[in-house]
């Protein structure tokens, strides 16, 4: 499987889209934002073996982040987009953002969007920003470095299953061929 290649506006678009649907919710930070990219990007490269930016996704602290999504946030700022500021509470601060204009949903497929749509649901109602931040620790995010870049294809090292008949059956042959029995 070989991925799309990075296209800046696409995460342009998804960026855009995510702060548009879901930046104006109380609870809504640059966490979630990050998460919702990562995730709606992770399942699409699993479930069709592409992702729907091509966007590289590092290893930091609170976990993947899009390499890009700060750049492509100021560039939103610039264009009259969305608007993002600094909320500051007690020990910690959170970015929020309110959109300005729509955004160009047309950029993505009609699956891309229904997946998109799917983890800006489950992340905002089901999720506070610690928890998808440790739902995202997987383990392509565990074996990374920090900023380093977490490839897609270490996903499918974790969609582990029970061997099925014929498998096992495979196996045992291979054991007694070389006599590990």
């Amino acid at each position: 499987m070989t991925d799309r290649a990075y296209d800046k506006s696409r995460l342009k678009s998804l960026i855009h889209y995510v702060i548009w649907a879901a930046g104006a919710r109380p609870n809504f930070g640059a966490t979630k934002l990050y998460k919702i990219a990562w995730f709606a990007d992770a399942r699409r490269f699993v479930l069709s073996g592409q992702s729907i930016t091509g966007a590289p996704y590092i290893r930091e602290k609170h976990g993947p982040i899009p390499r890009h999504g700060m750049a492509i946030r100021e560039e939103l700022v610039k264009d009259g987009a969305i608007q993002q500021w600094q909320d500051r509470q007690r020990d910690f601060s959170n970015w929020k953002f309110k959109a300005l204009v729509p955004p160009n949903v047309n950029a993505f497929t009609s699956e891309e969007k229904s997946v998109i749509d799917y983890w800006i649901k489950h992340i905002d109602e089901d999720h506070t920003a610690a928890s998808i931040s440790e739902q995202s620790h997987n383990y392509g995010w565990e074996i990374a470095r920090m900023g380093e870049v977490i490839p897609f294809h270490s996903l499918l090292a974790e969609r582990v299953r029970e061997p099925n008949d014929e498998e096992l059956e495979w196996a045992k042959q291979a054991v007694k061929r070389i006599r590990l029995l």
